[in-house]
């Protein structure tokens, strides 16, 4: 073997290592390697979290409607919902049709020089599900980026009149983008960043309470306030809390009589799941903008949008110089909007709307039955329509003298071991997939796709009663050990 050819050996091995892997090798990658290069490649901390919540080894072979079915067989009950994002359910077949007739038609997704005409017709079709005049949309890739607009849209309408302040409720979330990270406080996700809207020109108000909103007014000056618009969520995403009725009424009522804008941002529950297209449709209220995102694009598609009226748009962006100042690259493609289109369509044709309501009054009776039961356990039920949860009194002064967790570095809170403890128990021992949010770890919420049956309804329940009848000490312990040996593995 000749110097160069043991110089170049060794090279060869390299390039064959960092050959890329083509889509054939990342399917039919095994799970441990796929969450190898997951840990090196993406954040392996977050592999970590799914770790300790027993979902790291959850090898999915294929996902449609409310089901997961696992590379061994196992067929899981998705309640979680994709945080929203599967209303129609996984891989719904009209979706699927609607993609594949872009491909069969080489439909064109990008094109920034021109219009597209399905940006257009979607526009049109959200436009026909909300009241006047809420008839123009922006179109965007995510809920962040939809209430980014909206705030953009807002403060472009509102700066000419010195106007520098945005109110929003305490314990909101609207996203993690610079503008909207500002107005949430749900969880701590703003230390460490420098902030779209400075904290000064943040005013806070208790939500769901009018009075704090007109004090709050008040004294920012009254009808000379500074303040541009209020966001508010219709249904919160994090603790699942509903405003008492007629709040919306009563908040774009004040909020027009000082010329403040409102924001209702309906991202995670608009488009059908509270059993309205959107959830202040509840009421007559009409805000300034809507946002939406999540079921929009059909569980395949980013797809968002912000929703206003022509005037406000066109105060914001009304000439050829102006029209160009919010844009991205990648929101509203060809496909997507097909794929939001057929969307909109199922959700009328098949009247999903009006099943997530009936299949939520269905989710409802069985949590009330469940908390007649375990009265003890159960403080509360919070939501509306395919959105649901229940809030847990763990009683922690009781389960901290069965295990002291202050030394290990997985708990920081009871709360999240005895949540992360029960949603585990419902996934390991029924096969079913609930989530909880780290801004309310007393809470499990419930998001199943529209199409859920009452069948699967009832399972879910028949398996929180098999998991809150075992206890939660005997969740926790189980859960508790699992993952001290998981840090002794380590």
């Amino acid at each position: 073997m000749t110097a160069y050819s043991k110089i170049e050996a060794p090279r060869r091995d390299r390039e064959l290592d960092r050959r890329l892997l083509t889509l054939d090798d990342a399917l039919a990658l095994g799970n441990d390697r796929a969450m190898a290069l997951y840990a090196a490649h993406l954040n392996r901390y977050m592999l970590q979290v799914y770790d300790i919540l027993g979902l790291r080894n959850m090898d999915v072979m294929s996902a449609q409607g409310c089901e997961i079915v696992l590379r061994d067989g196992r067929r899981i009950l998705d309640f979680s919902g994709g945080f929203g994002v599967l209303g129609l359910g996984h891989n719904h077949p009209r979706v699927i049709a609607a993609e594949q007739r872009c491909h069969d038609e080489l439909v064109i997704d990008s094109i920034r020089v021109a219009p597209h005409k399905l940006q257009g017709a979607l526009a049109r079709n959200i436009a026909q599900f909300l009241p006047e005049p809420l008839d123009v949309s922006f179109l965007t890739v995510s809920g962040a980026e939809a209430n980014e607009a909206a705030m953009k849209l807002c403060d472009r309408v509102q700066a000419p009149k010195g106007k520098t302040k945005f109110v929003c409720m305490r314990g909101a979330f609207h996203g993690k983008t610079h503008g909207p990270l500002s107005l949430t406080t749900a969880t701590d996700v703003q230390t460490g960043f420098l902030l779209g809207v400075p904290a000064e020109n943040v005013v806070y108000c208790r939500y769901g309470d009018i009075a704090s909103v007109r004090e709050a007014i008040a004294r920012e000056g009254g009808k000379d306030n500074a303040i541009v618009a209020v966001m508010v969520e219709t249904l919160r995403g994090t603790s699942c809390e509903s405003p008492p009725p007629g709040y919306f009424n009563q908040l774009v009522d004040l909020c027009r009589a000082n010329d403040i804008l409102t924001i209702f941002d309906e991202v995670k529950v608009g488009m059908g799941r509270t059993g309205r297209f959107c959830a202040f449709q509840h009421e007559d209220a009409v805000p300034d903008v809507v946002t939406l995102a999540k079921t929009l694009g059909g569980g395949k598609r980013e797809m968002g949008a912000m929703v206003t009226s022509q005037a406000l748009f066109d105060q914001a962006y009304g000439n050829e110089q102006d029209a160009n100042l919010h844009v991205s690259s990648f929101s509203s493609l060809g496909e997507s909007c097909a794929v939001a289109i057929e969307t909109l369509n199922v959700l009328e044709e098949k009247r999903l709307i009006e099943r997530a309501g009936a299949m939520g009054a269905h989710l409802r009776a069985g949590l009330e039955r469940l908390q007649a039961k375990y009265p003890r356990c159960i403080t509360s039920l919070r939501g509306k329509g395919c959105f649901q949860a229940i809030e847990l009194n763990f009683g922690q002064v009781m389960a901290a003298k069965v295990l002291d967790i202050r030394k290990n570095v997985l708990f920081v809170t009871w709360e999240t071991v005895l949540v992360g403890a029960l949603t585990r128990e419902l996934y390991e021992r029924h096969g079913i997939l609930a989530h909880f949010q780290p801004g309310a770890r007393d809470l499990i919420h419930f998001m199943p796709p529209y199409v859920v049956t009452e069948e699967q309804i009832d399972r879910l329940i028949v398996a929180l009663d098999d998991v809150l009848g075992r206890g939660i000490a005997d969740a926790t312990v189980r859960f508790v050990y699992k993952n001290v040996r998981r840090v002794l593995r380590r």
